[in-house]
């Protein structure tokens, strides 16, 4: 008995050892991976720095084209330091944007060891559509600019006699900022075809309550635009609900056919 028990002593002992031994593993993987991405962004932002300038002659061009003809605009910095600031903030933020692909590699390598064949394969199917409608949503963001910038200008013109004075990193980091939106905004369907998917959400539901679940989507489209104007909130909502309710929709076929092959398995047996 005294045997057994040293030996259930030992084993329960190699037990915690291996698992010190694996959270040290895991760990030590942790740091590497944190060390890459930290080292890759830092690269990032090294040829970051060299594109700040291209990047705001870009969209500066773009502003000043999509004004409207006469309209008094200028551009000024409020302080000294603040053409540096800037220029250190845009260069972090384009090193991360061009690094993200080996970033997500980097978590990727992470986080893969530890997940079975079967949590594998929906991530593979996930992240290329999410990234696809990242892009997307941030192209149409981009692309809605020239029009965003020039309701504004607009509005501007309504007050007779006055001048618009722009701050340089003000017109960037709203665009960045536009972009960026859209991008998140059309996680949306994906996170809906999820929630559906996990019966979080019914389908019959949305079709059921499908005002307000359209309301929803705007109101969500309102949150995320920063600029908040009409056409920002049309060009953003519309192709989202019609994105949403397609997810759905994809999400109830599964469902269906996976409900199918369960009738069809039950049959069998």
């Amino acid at each position: 008995m005294a045997q057994r028990l040293d030996q259930q002593d030992g084993s329960s002992s190699d037990r915690s050892d291996e698992l010190r031994l694996t959270l040290g593993e895991h760990l030590e993987e942790l740091r590497v991976r944190l060390f890459r991405i930290v080292l890759v962004i830092a690269i990032g932002m090294v040829a970051g720095w060299w594109l700040v300038t291209p990047v705001y002659d870009h969209i500066f061009l773009m502003v000043k084209k999509s004004l409207p003809e006469g309209f008094k605009f200028s551009a000024a910095w409020s302080s000294l330091p603040e053409a540096f600031f800037f220029q250190l903030k845009m260069a972090l933020t384009l090193g991360l944007v061009i690094t993200i692909p080996l970033t997500v590699m980097q978590i990727w390598g992470f986080v893969k060891p530890g997940l079975r064949p079967h949590e594998q394969k929906p991530l593979q199917v996930v992240v290329p559509f999410s990234v696809a409608l990242f892009a997307l949503g941030g192209f149409l963001g981009y692309m809605i600019l020239p029009i965003t910038f020039r309701w504004f200008a607009e509005m501007s013109q309504g007050f007779k006699g006055a001048e618009v004075i722009q701050n340089p990193a003000d017109i960037v980091l709203f665009s960045s900022k536009m972009i960026l939106a859209f991008g998140i905004g059309f996680q949306l369907p994906l996170i809906v075809f999820f929630l559906t998917k996990l019966g979080i959400i019914t389908p019959q539901a949305v079709t059921r309550y499908w005002r307000q679940a359209s309301v929803g989507v705007f109101v969500a489209t309102a949150v995320i635009t920063p600029s908040g104007d009409i056409f920002s909130l049309t060009l953003m909502g519309v192709p989202l609900l019609i994105l949403t309710f397609g997810s759905i929709a994809a999400a109830r076929l599964t469902m269906k056919g996976r409900d199918s092959d369960a009738e069809v398995l039950n049959a069998l047996d």
